[in-house]
């Protein structure tokens, strides 16, 4: 490894996280970089009839049909009705043995943070887990679990 290269790895018990840092109506969020498989372009998708309001519809991605999730509707933002589309990203996730894919207005970057820099959210952010502040800017960390199971109550981990 090249000695002027940064290590993009983190090592074992640094105490740090890697969070992917999104926009959606202006607004910071952040998901943890382990739940991420990659990030695409839009491209259309096939709705569902019956479909739960947050779901946008279906796209097929190498082979598989992914749904898609309007991170927007789910979070109860109200949307934007005039603002420029061309930044728009899905974020292709996986966890809880599930692929889901959010839509997001745009990916800002990657931040390594420490744990220490991870405040308790207050109580009446149903879907934040935790609130990051960084350069006088303030990231929320979204529950992306409970948004699925808001989604789908199936999905969830039931006793046996």
């Amino acid at each position: 490894m090249d000695q002027n290269q940064p290590d993009i790895v983190l090592e074992c018990d640094t105490n740090e996280l890697e969070i992917i840092q999104f926009e959606i109506n202006g607004h910071l969020f952040g998901i943890d970089v382990l739940k991420v498989k990659e990030i695409i372009l839009p491209s259309a998708t096939t709705s569902l009839p019956h479909s739960h309001p947050y779901v946008l519809g279906i796209i097929q991605l190498r082979g598989e049909v992914l749904p898609v999730v309007s991170l927007e509707d789910a979070i109860g933002m109200d949307r934007v009705v005039d603002r420029d589309l061309s930044e728009d990203k899905f974020i292709v996730t996986e966890f809880n043995d599930k692929q889901v894919v959010f839509h997001v207005h745009n990916v800002e970057r990657i931040l390594r943070i420490s744990w220490d820099k991870m405040e308790k959210p207050p109580s009446d952010l149903s879907n934040v887990i935790g609130v990051v502040k960084e350069n006088n800017h303030k990231i929320l960390m979204l529950d992306f679990e409970k948004i699925m199971l808001d989604i789908n109550p199936e999905a969830g981990i039931h006793p046996v």
